[in-house]
């Protein structure tokens, strides 16, 4: 028996007096859910106007519980990210279900399995050239002193509490649901009227500019770039696994270096995947049931 993944295999030979088989798609094409490229964009406006609308919610509780809502305690903050970041997957969830019964199984927006080295292989050159290209930006921009909200929050006041709960947030929910969302779904949709790189061009101009709100102008491109390399990732490895770690990756490195962090880095890393995991695996399992059979590719 082959230890080789299908589509490393040739096609088989044709039976005699049977069909000749159709050639093998490539690895990010084998199973496409047929969402409209509209549903890209109205998920995503979607997707802001709920988590804005029920973010203001959190607020407005925060604030009549007399907490200071320029200064919110680490736990309504988390509060607020996480209705955001869920108002984001369900907006992709429902607008997906539009593509027909099994639409919004798990394994269309990614969740599938992959090659180990496939997977190192696209993550390690798309790391490379973020590293590389996102560094001459910031030296030639003099960007160096420039910070994310985030970072601000945690180098003004770190108390253990509040690294704890953005860390969480940061290196273990928000590549999770960014990934599922940009990358699975809007990616994927944009995919059935759009070359491969222009989709991932157009996903990462998005996945730039919603990060605007915490970040400083200058860091936009570079985040785009991100969003653009993680898009040819998924596509290459045709699974969503090797983006979210990639993706985790990025935030841990960022999270210790607003921290300055050492022998911490590896544990927040072990972490911090460890859980990503366990979500996922949770996920998978849950959404696998609760959706319809996919139909047949013809």
């Amino acid at each position: 028996m082959s230890t080789f993944p299908p589509e490393w295999l040739p096609p088989a030979a044709p039976q005699p007096g049977g069909d000749v088989p159709p050639p093998q798609s490539p690895q990010g094409d084998r199973e496409r859910p047929g969402w409209p490229l509209w549903t890209a964009f109205i998920a995503l406006l979607s997707g802001l106007l709920l988590g804005n609308v029920l973010g203001s919610i959190v607020y407005v509780i925060a604030d009549s519980t007399g907490s200071d809502t320029n200064n919110l305690p680490v736990g309504w903050t988390l509060i607020a990210n996480l209705v955001f970041d869920g108002s984001l997957v369900a907006s992709a969830v429902v607008f997906a279900r539009l593509g027909g019964p099994g639409s919004a199984a798990p394994r269309m927006f990614g969740l599938r399995s992959v090659h180990v080295w496939l997977a190192l292989k696209w993550a390690t050159a798309a790391a490379v050239v973020y590293i590389v290209l996102s560094g001459l930006w910031i030296g030639l921009l003099h960007l160096q002193n420039e910070t994310d909200s985030i970072t601000r929050t945690l180098k003004e006041n770190p108390t253990t509490a509040k690294v704890a709960g953005i860390a969480i947030f940061a290196v273990v929910i928000a590549p999770i649901v960014e990934e599922l969302f940009f990358r699975g779904f809007v990616f994927t949709a944009l995919r059935d009227k759009l070359a491969p790189i222009w989709a991932a061009i157009a996903t990462g101009i998005l996945f730039g500019l919603v990060h605007a709100f915490g970040s400083p102008i200058g860091f936009l491109p570079p985040l785009a770039l991100l969003g653009t390399l993680l898009c040819i990732v998924y596509w290459k490895t045709g699974s969503i696994y090797p983006a979210i770690a990639l993706h985790c990756l990025n935030n841990c490195v960022a999270l210790a270096s607003a921290l300055s962090w050492s022998w911490q880095v590896p544990l927040l890393i072990a972490g911090a995947l460890s859980a990503i995991t366990a979500i996922l695996a949770l996920v998978a399992r849950v959404g696998g049931r609760v959706a319809a059979p996919v139909r047949p590719l013809n």
